[in-house]
């Protein structure tokens, strides 16, 4: 029986190309919210846009050094956001946002992000040329 190869958030890290692929994939849905916060700022005020320049800054130094700091952040910030939406959901405002489903795909991503990039500098890093 042959099983089903996942893509995306759900595939497993294989290789060093699947890692780099969902580094790539992750960071461009990163970049979408940050883009969809920056101009809900317009109307929502400056913590929107604190919000998406967090999201933009940490994206990019995920895709272009596959920054475990960088992804590791995010993924606590988007822990963070997850809780403060389940909270305000729950009756008690301590600002952020409502939206628990939007929070915990967000907080995926950046899981995924950061297991991306550590497999990156570990299990899939490139060695080094050995000296002579």
């Amino acid at each position: 029986m042959t099983e089903i190869k996942r893509k995306g958030l759900f595939s497993k890290i294989e290789s060093r190309i699947d890692a780099i692929v969902l580094v790539e994939e992750t960071t461009i849905g990163f970049f979408f919210v940050a883009g969809l916060q920056a101009i809900l700022s317009i109307w929502q005020g400056l913590p929107v846009l604190v919000d998406a320049a967090i999201f933009a800054l940490s994206s990019l130094f995920i895709r272009q050094f596959q920054s475990r700091v960088a992804a590791i952040t995010l993924t606590l910030y988007a822990a963070v956001s997850v809780a403060l939406a389940a909270t305000n959901t729950a009756g008690a405002y301590f600002g952020g946002n409502n939206n628990i489903f939007l929070s915990a795909i967000l907080l995926w991503a950046s899981i995924r992000a950061a297991e991306a990039t550590i497999k990156l500098h570990g299990k899939f890093a490139i060695p080094e040329n050995p000296k002579k």
